[in-house]
C-alpha cells in the first residue's frame, strides 16, 4: 500500500515544487504532466502489468452525459466566478501572481493548450485509469473513488491557496472533489473514461472563460 500512496501523493508534490519552489508554470507542467505521462506508462511497458488494456468506447450515451454534465460544470465555474469576482479575487493580486508564476505573454497561448487539451486526458488517464486500476481491487469501488478524487484535489488546494483568501481557498476545493467523484462514477457506470474525458474538457474551458475575462 506504500507504493498506492507514494503514486497518489506526488502529482502534488511536483505542483508544490513547480509552484511554491521554481515559482514558474512551465517547469510546473513538466514535473506534473510528465509524472501523469510517464508513470503510468512504465508501469504499462516496463513492468508488464496484467491490467485489461485502456478502452474508450464513444457510445452515444457516454458522450451525451460528458458533454452535458461538462456543460454544467463549465455555466456553473463561469458563472459562478463572474457574479462573486469582487469579493473572491483580488484582481490585481491575482495579475501579479501569474507574472510572478510566468503564466504571461506569448506562451500564454501554448499554456492554454495544454490545460484545454492535454490536462483533461492526462489527468484522466491517471486518476480514472491508471490509479483506478491500481487501487479498486484492493478497496473497492466506492473508496477508490473517493481516494482518487481526494488525491485529485488535494494539488488543486495549492494552486487556490495563492489565488483566493480564507475560507473561499479551501471551499473552492470542494467542487473540484466532487467533480471527481462525478467523473469517478462515470467511469463506472460506462467502464471507460471517455464521458470523464470530454466533461473534465468543458469544465476546464470553463476555468479558461474566467481566465479570460478577468486578466484578458
Amino acid at each position: 500500500m506504500i507504493k498506492q500512496v507514494f503514486l497518489l501523493i506526488m502529482p502534488t508534490v511536483f505542483i508544490y515544487i513547480g509552484l511554491s519552489v521554481f515559482q514558474n508554470i512551465l517547469i510546473t507542467f513538466i514535473l506534473f504532466y510528465g509524472w501523469l505521462l510517464f508513470i503510468p506508462l512504465f508501469f504499462t511497458l516496463w513492468k508488464k502489468t496484467n491490467a485489461p488494456p485502456l478502452q474508450l468506447p464513444f457510445t452515444k450515451k457516454s458522450i451525451f452525459v460528458g458533454i452535458i454534465s461538462g456543460l454544467i460544470c463549465l455555466v456553473s465555474i463561469y458563472g459562478f466566478v463572474i457574479l462573486f469576482q469582487s469579493s473572491l479575487i483580488d484582481t490585481a493580486q491575482l495579475k501579479q501572481l501569474l507574472v510572478k508564476w510566468n503564466f504571461s505573454g506569448a506562451k500564454v497561448i501554448l499554456l492554454i493548450f495544454v490545460l484545454i487539451l492535454i490536462n483533461p486526458i492526462l489527468e484522466e488517464l491517471y486518476w480514472r485509469e491508471f490509479m483506478y486500476k491500481r487501487l479498486f481491487q484492493k478497496v473497492g469501488k466506492i473508496l477508490t473513488v473517493l481516494i482518487t478524487s481526494i488525491f485529485y484535489a488535494l494539488y488543486h488546494l495549492i494552486v487556490v491557496m495563492e489565488i483566493f483568501s480564507f475560507p473561499f481557498n479551501v471551499l473552492a476545493v470542494i467542487p473540484v472533489f466532487l467533480a471527481g467523484v462525478m467523473w469517478g462514477i462515470f467511469r463506472i457506470k460506462f467502464n471507460s473514461i471517455t464521458a470523464p474525458i470530454i466533461s473534465h474538457c468543458l469544465a476546464d474551458i470553463g476555468i479558461m472563460l474566467v481566465y479570460w475575462h478577468i486578466i484578458l
